[in-house]
């Protein structure tokens, strides 16, 4: 390179340097000279947001010099560039700005910039209704592109409309009824909400609410949203008691009883708002005994207050009920001093029901066996621990809950801060990083899991790299668990395998070993006894063929094929065949593929009777995936049903559902907790022998998930629980997710057809979202009726756990 270039390179990454300053300091005047410099709209990182200069300059209210100056020195193009979220500088300036913003954007680009997509597939104009600041940029959009940009829906199937609602005032109401009438606030959006709904969760004013109800009428505060709540609940929920004033004035009183989502009244969702205003003012409107009316999780207002309100919410009901209201156990048994440990916002609460209520509440056991103690560790910060050491001692940090696990391992697990687990460190000393849960699993297992770098280097520093040796029951180490962390997992491997690239042979072993007074030998790694009978070890392995020469076929899923092969250990397995080709992404495939491989290798520790036992996975030439496992002698339940051509009778339903919820139970008992995720008869084999054994386990979704293509969603979707259709498309699996998909799976057992199979399968997440489970067929008895109930709640939370189901009487 010349010099001369060399000086140019130099002068553009000082000139950088400067505009990250000066956009850190909110300083325009500082900013604009350097903007007539550039030379390209580099990225920069502020307060952890990496995106564009001219994204940044849209943030400064006096920016407005600067953007112009961009856009004369880069070209508008500098205005369509997207950040990581999708959007365009076009839409933050709809977001954050005024009309004058909008004027130089439209000179510079023309109009059709304002009806790109951005995040959530909103357009300008969706952005300027939830401009906080002003309405002028909606305004002027509206009249710059027609009144139909007011009728287009966003992801969630919000229009501008029930986005200002939400975010803008009365004056924006009074806008739209001159362009478009009345009708468009009756409109349903997210969740089946109106713009009367959006209103009701405005929290900056209620003006919209008053304004549209005046305007449409009070039958809309009747109208259910999706949950089955009003506009009464919503406001009781985001508004104060000039709401509540107002709804009784046009309503009369008998609408804060009334049930909505979770069969909460208007008084439950008032405990659930952050200030109390809406509380007090509901318990002196509609009396005291509106306090002890329990949802359906069995939880009161009080215990919804402590959750989510002050010390002053308790002591209003102390004034008003006594104070045993907060010994009442509600939902899983926790009182309200539970339910006030696991409050984030502050632990005030939970001081003063301590002190009300005497230190003998901190030892109440919940239904899963943890005390407040556990709760807070899990959900509040440090200065509730010096809290409990003031009150309890330090004894109490190391009393086992759910899993055995102590306050630090739930320490561990506080995804909010790590000061809890570094106080507990210093309190009790670097040995409690060591103690184990009835999964074997440490507190550096769980801070792997859910902490940043920080708890880990924490961790090294207090016991150097010896509590990454241990291996949990299912012979996973720390390094393992960091495969669960989305956010920070790739980061802390790295760091591990670095700390091990420097660590002296076999000294920071001896030191951990020295501090915790524990020996790592062989307790950490299976027997002889207990290796596997099949070797995953092989190299080599060839397709068994039938006597026509054909490749052994033992089935086909939405994913792949299934064959007999033989392996250079001399053993006959089963192998999955995932073809790749159609892939939208190569990239996205090796990603995708990676996860597999990391599941793979999680699933490779399980040894339970009613699982299939994982040896491997390698990808191969043309563009396939391999994944092997053992070879089970049987049939799959779809299967035998097709071959006798009917249902299993009840008895065997009992059979095969104790045989599944036992391996379920299994998995979602180990930590971290492993799912199927995707149940369903085809997947579950029963061998010769007459034991069960799941199959499958979700296996090549995340590969499948990069090819174009819809078809394996046809079966899967059937079996799929109400969560994972959700707003912004993310899937996010549960164990109560394999729950649902027992259930139909038990539905699917007696009917041989999946629940709702008549109904075309792009039509089940509307179906399952809106309307109870169909139910089982005539003759079924009460208690497998119940059993299959408790499978299918539409909510998460109301859904039995598999623990609890292996307790029903059905299966006894």
């Amino acid at each position: 390179r010349s010099p001369r270039h060399s000086a140019d390179m130099a002068r553009q990454a000082s000139v950088r340097e400067e505009v990250a300053a000066a956009l850190r300091a909110k300083d325009a005047g500082r900013l604009l000279p350097l903007c007539r410099q550039l030379d390209a709209n580099f990225a920069v990182n502020i307060n952890q947001l990496n995106q564009s200069i001219a994204h940044h300059v849209t943030y400064l209210s006096d920016g407005l010099r600067c953007f112009e100056a961009l856009i004369k020195k880069l070209g508008p193009d500098c205005l369509t560039c997207t950040n990581e979220r999708g959007n365009t500088p076009v839409h933050l300036a709809a977001l954050c700005r005024d009309v004058s913003w909008m004027e130089l954007i439209h000179r510079s680009l023309g109009s059709d910039c304002f009806h790109q997509p951005g995040r959530f597939q909103r357009t300008a104009i969706h952005f300027a209704a939830v401009n906080e600041a002003t309405n002028s940029c909606l305004k002027w959009l509206v009249n710059e592109c027609g009144t139909d940009c007011l009728s287009v829906r966003d992801q969630d199937g919000d229009t501008p409309v029930h986005l200002a609602a939400w975010k803008q005032g009365a004056d924006s109401m009074q806008f739209f009824k001159s362009v478009l009438g009345s009708d468009c606030f009756h409109q349903p959006g997210y969740l089946q909400r109106t713009a009367i709904h959006c209103a009701a969760e405005n929290e900056a004013t209620n003006s919209c609410l008053k304004w549209l109800v005046n305007e449409c009428g009070t039958d809309c505060l009747s109208v259910r949203d999706q949950q089955e709540n009003t506009p009464v609940h919503l406001a009781a929920w985001k508004q104060g008691a000039d709401s509540m004033q107002f709804f009784k004035s046009v309503l009369g009183s008998d609408c804060f009883h009334q049930p909505g989502l979770l069969q909460q009244t208007a008084i439950h969702w008032a405990a659930l708002n952050g200030t109390n205003s809406c509380l007090k003012w509901l318990v002196n409107e509609c009396g005291t005994d509106c306090l002890s009316v329990r949802d359906q999780d069995g939880d009161t207002p009080v215990h919804l207050a402590a959750w989510k309100q002050g010390a002053d919410s308790m002591q209003f009901f102390k004034s008003v009920l006594g104070s045993d209201c907060f010994h009442q156990p509600g939902y899983l048994q926790r009182t309200a001093i539970h339910q006030a440990a696991i409050n984030e916002k502050t632990n005030s609460c939970l001081k003063w029901l301590v002190n009300e209520c005497g230190t003998d509440c901190l030892s109440v056991r919940d239904q899963e066996g943890d005390t407040p103690v556990h709760l807070a560790a899990w959900k509040q910060g440090a200065d509730s621990m010096q809290f409990f050491k003031s009150v309890l001692g330090s004894d109490c940090f190391h009393q086992p809950g759910y899993l055995q696990r102590t306050a630090i391992h739930w320490a561990a697990m506080n995804e909010k801060t790590n000061s809890c687990l570094k106080w507990l460190i210093s309190e009790l000393g670097p040995a409690c990083l060591l103690e184990k849960d009835s999964n074997g699993a440490t507190p550096a297992h769980l801070a792997a899991q859910h902490h940043d770098l920080d708890s880990l280097r924490l961790i090294a520093d207090s016991l150097g790299l010896a509590p990454f040796d241990l291996l949990d029951s299912g012979g996973e180490s720390v390094a393992d668990y960091t495969e669960r962390n989305s956010q920070h997992g790739a980061r802390i491997r790295e760091w591990i395998a670095e700390q091990r690239r420097q660590q002296p042979d076999g000294e920071e072993r001896r030191l951990g070993q020295a501090m915790s007074g524990l020996q790592l030998q062989s307790e950490e790694t299976p027997s002889a006894s207990a290796r596997p009978s099949l070797d995953p070890a092989f190299s080599s392995w060839h397709f068994l063929l039938d006597g026509d020469g054909n490749k052994q076929l033992l089935g086909v899923g939405g994913f792949g094929k299934v064959y007999k092969a033989f392996t250079d250990k001399r053993q006959t397995v089963a192998v999955k065949i995932v073809r790749l080709e159609g892939a939208s992404s190569a990239r996205l495939v090796d990603e995708a593929i990676e996860k597999e491989n990391a599941e793979i290798s999680v699933l490779k520790a399980i040894r339970h009777p009613n699982i299939v036992q994982f040896l491997k996975s390698e990808r191969i030439k043309k563009g396939k995936l391999c994944i092997f496992t053992e070879l089970i002698s049987g049939h799959s339940l779809s299967e035998l049903m097709q071959l006798q051509r009917r249902p299993f009778d009840e008895a065997a339903v009992r059979d095969f559902s104790k045989q599944i919820c036992t391996a379920l139970n299994f998995l979602h008992s180990r930590s971290p907790v492993t799912l199927h995720r995707d149940i369903k008869c085809s997947n579950i084999m029963l061998t010769n022998e007459g034991l069960i054994k799941l199959i499958d386990f979700g296996l090549a979704k995340e590969v499948f998930a990069t090819m174009r293509s819809t078809k394996t969603e046809c079966g899967t979707t059937y079996f799929k629980a109400p969560e994972l259709y959700n707003e912004d498309g993310r899937i996010v699996y549960s164990p109560k997710s394999d729950v649902w998909a027992f259930g139909c799976s038990v539905f699917e057992m007696l009917e041989m057809q999946p629940p709702n199979w008549q109904l075309e399968w792009y039509r089940i997440p509307l179906r399952i979202q809106r309307h109870d489970m169909p139910q089982l067929p005539a003759g079924t008895s009460a208690l497998l009726r119940d059993f299959y109930g408790r499978c299918v709640k539409r909510e998460p939370r109301r859904r039995a756990a598999t623990a609890e189901l292996l307790e029903h009487e059905f299966l006894q």
